[in-house]
C-alpha cells in the first residue's frame, strides 16, 4: 500500500498516488509522505531478536519493511540520504549508529498463492533465486569457497531440493557475515500468505512443514542473525511455526506496541485531508469515521490507509475500496462451514450489535473448524472485526467484538450474497430480489421456498433459536438490494423493534417491512404470518418510514415451520 499523496505543485488539486510500496520511490519523489520513520528506532531498541507484527492487508506492512530496508542496509554505492528531514533524522546519535550499517535480507512471500504444494515449492525456489541474485556480488573473488559457491549457484539456478531451500536464508546470512563482518538483519514480509493459501487449497501439512523448516533454520538455528522483523496478517502459534525460536515477541491487533505505525491515526487523516485541498473538503470527518474507522489497538484508533487514500483520490467519494483489494475466499469458506451458534452471533454483528467471544492469542489453522475462538481470532487479525474491550476469565481470553465500519459490512454483505448466488442460478437470485422490490409476493414466496430447500449447507434451522437463524438467512438474501435500499435490522420504530427494514434511497419508491414468526406446525403458518402483520400495525413500525418521508410501505409477515 502507499501512504502518500502526489504533489504536482500546480494550481490543480493534488493527485493521490496508490499502490506504491517502495519507500525509496516515495521518499525521493515529489510526494507528501505520512512519516512513520520513528518505527525504525523502536524496532532497533526492541529487546526481542525476532519480532512478528501482524496487521490486516493494506495496512502498510510492506512499506514499513521497505523503509527499514533502506535505512539499515549497508549500501554498496553512495546514494542520497532519503531520510533527511524525516522524523528519524532528528535522532543524530541513533542514525550514526544504525543507518546503513547492516547487511539486510529482505524477502516477501506475498505472491506465493499456488493451487498445490509442488507449484508452491517451485515458486518459493524462484523467490529465493531472485533473493540470491540480488546478492550475486558474493560470488566475486575468493570470498566463498568452491563448495559454498556451488551451494549459492544451486539456489540461484533453482536446482536445490527442499532441504536446501529450507536452509537458503540461513546460508545467505552466513555468506553476508563473511562479506561484511556483521550479522545481517532479516526482513520477511507476508510470511503467512503461503500458509493461508495452502489451507484453502488443502495442502496445509506440507506447507507448514516447509515454512517451519525455513523459519527454523533462518530464525532459530542461525548464529548469523542480528535481528528479524516478520510481518503478516495472522499470528500463527509459535509452536506451529516458530518452535524453539529464542527471544521471540509477537505484536498483533491485541498489542498496543507499534499500534500507531500501521494504519492512519486520526491526526494523520485530518492533516492529509487538509493538505490535499478540494478532495478533502468534499467529505466530512464524520463520514470518514463511519466508513473507515474503528480499528482499536490499545489507545490508538486507526483508519484503513488504502481506503482513505482511495477515497481522497476520488474527490471524497465513499465506497468499499478495501473490498476489492484481495479475495475473501478463505473468510467466506470458513463462515459458510461455521457452527450454527457462530452464525447466530454473526447475525447479531450484522445488526450492528457487539458480542462477547473467546479469542485465541495464537492461531493454528486446523483449529478453526474445531474451536470457535480460532475463527473469531482469524476474523479479527484479518481486519473483519474490531475489539472493543477484553478481560480474562480464568484461562480464557474474552473480548467484546463488533464490525468496525461500513466498509467491512460491505465485505460481509458480498460474502453472504455469494453464498446464495452459488446455491441457485444468478437469474433466480435476481428474480427473488426483483420480486420483493416490485411487490410480486407470489413469485417472492416461491423463490424464497427454493432457497430454503437449497441452502441447507449454509444455514441450520434445527436449532433452539430458529427465528434468529431465519432472520439472518433472509437478511443475507436481500443484500442484493443494497444499491436501492438502506437495509437495517432490529431498528427501533414506534413501540418496538422491527425485524428488517428496507428504506428506499428514492423516496418515491415504496419501503418494505419484514417481520418474522415461526410455527410449530404447517397448519399454523397462516395464523403466524397474520400475527406478524398485526404486530407491525399494533407497534406502529410504519413510523420510521414517515420520519424519512416515505409515503408507501409494503408490510410482509413471514412465517415458517
Amino acid at each position: 500500500m502507499s501512504d502518500v499523496t502526489e504533489n504536482l505543485n500546480t494550481k490543480d488539486q493534488p493527485i493521490l498516488s496508490i499502490g506504491v510500496s517502495d519507500f525509496k520511490e516515495l521518499a525521493s519523489g515529489n510526494f507528501i509522505l505520512i512519516d512513520k520513520t520513528l518505527l525504525i528506532k523502536e524496532i532497533m531498541h526492541d529487546g526481542a531478536g525476532v519480532i512478528l507484527i501482524s496487521r490486516p492487508r493494506r495496512f502498510g506492512k510492506t512499506l514499513n519493511l521497505s523503509m527499514l530496508y533502506y535505512f539499515l542496509q549497508n549500501h554498496l554505492n553512495e546514494e542520497e540520504n532519503i531520510f533527511d528531514n524525516l522524523n528519524i533524522s532528528e535522532h543524530k546519535d541513533f542514525c550514526a549508529e544504525h543507518q546503513n550499517q547492516y547487511p539486510v535480507i529482505f524477502i516477501s512471500f506475498k505472491d506465493i498463492k499456488a493451487d498445490n504444494f509442488n507449484k508452491a515449492l517451485k515458486d518459493i525456489a524462484a523467490l529465493f533465486s531472485e533473493l540470491y541474485e540480488n546478492h550475486s556480488y558474493l560470488l566475486d573473488g575468493n570470498l566463498l569457497k568452491s563448495h559454498e559457491k556451488t551451494k549459492f549457484l544451486n539456489i540461484l539456478n533453482e536446482t536445490s531440493d527442499q532441504t536446501k531451500i529450507e536452509n537458503a536464508i540461513k546460508q545467505l546470512s552466513k555468506f553476508l557475515f563473511k562479506k561484511f563482518g556483521k550479522n545481517p538483519i532479516i526482513l520477511i514480509d507476508e510470511y503467512d500468505t503461503p500458509i493461508q493459501q495452502s489451507y484453502l487449497k488443502n495442502y496445509y501439512e506440507d506447507m507448514i512443514e516447509l515454512m517451519r523448516g525455513i523459519f527454523g533454520a533462518g530464525l532459530k538455528d542461525n548464529k548469523h542473525l542480528k535481528k528479524a522483523v516478520v510481518t503478516g496478517i495472522t499470528r500463527i502459534a509459535q509452536e506451529s511455526l516458530f518452535s524453539g525460536v529464542n527471544n521471540f515477541e509477537a505484536y498483533s491487533l491485541l498489542s498496543e506496541k507499534y499500534g500507531q505505525y500501521f494504519g492512519f491515526t486520526e491526526e494523520e487523516v485530518v492533516k492529509l485531508k487538509n493538505d490535499i485541498g478540494t478532495a478533502g473538503e468534499n467529505v466530512s470527518m464524520s463520514d470518514i469515521k463511519d466508513w473507515y474507522n474503528g480499528y482499536k489497538i490499545g489507545r490508538h484508533v486507526l483508519y484503513n490507509p488504502w481506503s482513505i487514500i482511495s477515497c481522497f483520490r476520488r474527490n471524497g467519494t465513499l465506497a468499499p475500496y478495501w473490498l476489492n483489494t484481495s479475495s475473501n475466499g478463505l473468510i467466506s469458506l470458513l463462515l459458510s462451514q461455521a457452527k450454527i451458534e457462530v452464525k447466530h452471533q454473526f447475525e447479531k454483528l450484522l445488526q450492528g450489535q457487539e458480542v462477547e467471544q473467546q479469542l485465541l492469542e495464537n492461531l493454528v489453522f486446523p483449529d478453526i473448524k474445531r474451536k470457535t475462538g480460532a475463527l473469531w481470532s482469524l476474523l479479527l487479525h484479518a481486519g473483519y472485526l474490531n475489539v472493543l474491550s477484553t478481560r480474562r476469565e480464568e484461562h480464557l481470553f474474552m473480548a467484546k467484538i463488533a464490525i468496525p465500519n461500513k466498509e467491512v459490512r460491505f465485505v460481509y454483505d458480498e460474502i453472504i450474497e455469494q453464498w446464495f448466488s452459488d446455491t441457485v442460478s444468478l437469474e433466480s437470485y435476481i428474480s427473488l430480489t426483483d420480486s420483493l422490490s416490485k411487490g410480486n409476493l407470489d413469485l417472492f414466496k416461491r423463490r424464497l421456498s427454493e432457497y430454503l430447500v437449497e441452502s441447507g449447507s449454509y444455514f441450520d434451522f434445527n436449532t433452539n433459536t430458529p427465528e434468529a437463524i431465519f432472520h439472518v438467512f433472509v437478511l443475507g438474501l436481500i443484500v442484493g438490494l443494497k444499491k436501492d435500499y438502506i437495509i437495517d435490522s432490529n431498528q427501533e420504530s414506534g413501540y418496538g423493534r422491527l425485524d428488517v427494514m428496507l428504506l428506499p434511497k428514492n423516496k418515491e419508491n415504496q419501503g418494505i417491512l419484514l417481520e418474522f414468526k415461526t410455527s410449530e406446525t404447517v397448519d399454523g403458518l397462516v395464523t403466524k404470518a397474520q400475527e406478524a402483520l398485526d404486530q407491525i400495525k399494533d407497534k406502529k413500525y410504519f413510523s420510521v418510514f414517515k420520519q424519512h418521508e416515505v409515503g408507501k410501505v409494503l408490510a410482509i409477515g413471514l412465517a415458517f415451520c
